[in-house]
């Protein structure tokens, strides 16, 4: 009996130890590269038919392979174009004419599944018609080119369901629109976008995450319209050569736009600016803007995060330096509307402005915020401005102190706020190797945002008399009917301000 028991016991120890094994090595196996459709084995792309005609482009860019594309590439509706980790995609494109300078036509769905280990590039490879941008490049926005415009970018149609770039670069776009600009609201000659979005029913999706976007001709996310954004934790730098936005979100789009970094962009870094009649409300927070605002010469165009006709959302815990101005919410913007105030929540951010050489003429000078808009300044902001009397239309007629210049230092680890103001230095766009935006010890921006499991004034904000804000939440909740690797992977707000928090959570990125 004693020896039968044994042997009972011995076949489960030898069980117990197989089925360890075979745990510990499953957690050990990489999980299947995802492929959709049919893996594309071509490189040189697209593929031409008997007529001579471009082959839309579905399946499955492949994991390790550098893909060539030599004309316009169009991803039906239905289908869908996805690349795996490691893909670079080169666009032979020299930004001379509309067809010189192919697009992506995405009528259905793209998704670059990039990651940390293994990122995706969608760029164009050094020649002598387009030479690439380099550290010389710092305020140059005539010669550098990174405003050159070579390719056309992702053009996103009336019938497109997805576009989602996650762990990938994005370089040198703003190829001029050619015969078929009016299709997508545009003329012929405008520089086209980096990312252009407008379902003609319903709503597209729109979700970039872990991203780097660098060289735009005008705006790199430009004037979406009709769609769910989640845009997280991406770079954005040197966008628009003498105007254009980092992000610029149009009518009828709803979302969240956090811990994003921007460098050196033409006008705002971030953008919100709806039609009269039609609601946009996009969640604005955790975010870190540097040096924006000062190729754009017309004075009322801000420079870091700017509100404007009939939009809103929670604004919270973002760093602005050295931009032309802060945080604004519109009362009059270049159409001559106001921002939704009612759906608009802000606070508990940080503004730093140096006070080197003053550029003059037209160009407005570095300024908190914005006199005779909306804007005032919350109890929980970190800033110099000095609130006014309320005039008759709702807008604040303050003024900046002027004295308060490097005041409200953020104390990043790596990146001197007062050398980087030193005369014109806050308009270079180069951000400098070796730079890091997290913060040191002492930091006024630490512990000072609202987050889940803050209290007073570091509680996440609610405003009751607010319907949209309340129906769509902070962070929003209208991409939460998207499950899997497709969905987005939000980041909520942290109780330190900017993009980079003490905790390591946000953006990722190093430069």
């Amino acid at each position: 009996m004693m020896k039968h028991s044994l042997q009972i016991a011995l076949i489960g120890f030898i069980s117990v130890a197989m089925f360890s094994c075979k745990k510990n090595e499953n957690t050990n196996i990489s999980k299947p590269l995802t492929v959709v459709g049919e893996p594309i084995s071509d490189t040189v792309l697209p593929k031409k038919d008997a007529s001579g005609n471009a082959i839309p482009l579905k399946g499955t860019m492949l994991a390790g392979k550098t893909y060539h594309i030599t004309a316009d590439v169009t991803i039906n509706a239905g289908d869908t174009l996805y690349l795996q980790p490691g893909v670079k995609v080169l666009i032979e494109a020299d930004g001379k004419s509309p067809e010189t300078s192919p697009a992506f036509y995405v009528k259905g769905s793209l998704v670059s599944a990039g990651t940390k280990e293994a990122q995706n590039w969608f760029t164009v490879k050094e020649t002598t018609n387009t030479p690439l941008s380099n550290a010389s490049y710092k305020d140059d926005a005539t010669n550098d080119p990174a405003y050159a415009g070579y390719w056309g970018g992702f053009q996103c149609g009336p019938d497109a369901d997805l576009l989602l770039l996650r762990w990938t670069h994005v370089e040198y776009t703003g190829g001029a629109w050619g015969s078929n600009a009016a299709d997508f609201g545009a003329k012929p000659g405008d520089a086209r976008a980096t990312v252009y979005m407008n379902r003609k029913s319903g709503f597209s999706k729109l979700i970039l995450e872990d991203s780097w976007f660098f060289g735009s001709k005008d705006d790199c996310i430009g004037k979406c319209e009709n769609t769910y954004v989640s845009i997280m934790r991406n770079t954005f730098n040197k966008l628009g050569g003498t105007g254009g936005e980092g992000v610029n979100l149009k009518s009828h789009v709803f979302g969240d736009v956090a811990y994003n970094f921007c460098y050196g962009i033409a006008t705002n870094g971030l953008k919100t600016a709806s039609t009269d009649g039609v609601n946009t409300i996009v969640n604005i927070y955790n975010n870190t803007l540097v040096n924006c605002g000062f190729r754009q010469t017309k004075a009322t165009r801000n420079g870091s995060i700017n509100t404007e006709t009939n939009s809103g959302g929670y604004i919270y815990n973002n760093i602005v330096v050295n931009c032309k101005s802060g945080l604004r919410i519109s009362w009059q913007s270049e159409k001559g509307k106001p921002s939704d105030t009612l759906n608009t929540s802000y606070g508990n951010s940080l503004t730093c402005i140096g006070r080197g050489k003053p550029m003059g003429g037209a160009e407005q000078y570095m300024i908190f915020i914005e006199p005779k808009q909306y804007t005032i300044k919350q109890p929980t902001d970190i800033n110099g401005y000095l609130n006014g009397p309320t005039l008759a239309n709702g807008t604040n007629d303050g003024s900046n102190n002027s004295n308060d210049s490097l005041k409200y230092d953020p104390m990043f680890k790596n990146y001197d706020v007062a050398v980087n103001s030193l005369n014109t230095a806050y308009r270079n766009a180069v951000i400098p190797t070796g730079a890091d935006f997290h913060l040191k010890s002492g930091s006024p921006a630490i512990g000072v945002g609202v987050w889940k499991g803050g209290s007073g004034a570091t509680a996440i904000p609610s405003k009751a008399t607010a319907p949209l804000l309340m129906q769509y939440g902070f962070p929003t909740t209208v991409l939460s009917m998207q499950t899997g690797e497709f969905a987005p992977n939000v980041t909520a707000p942290n109780k330190d301000l900017g993009a980079f928090p003490t905790d390591g959570s946000g953006n990722q990125h190093v430069y």
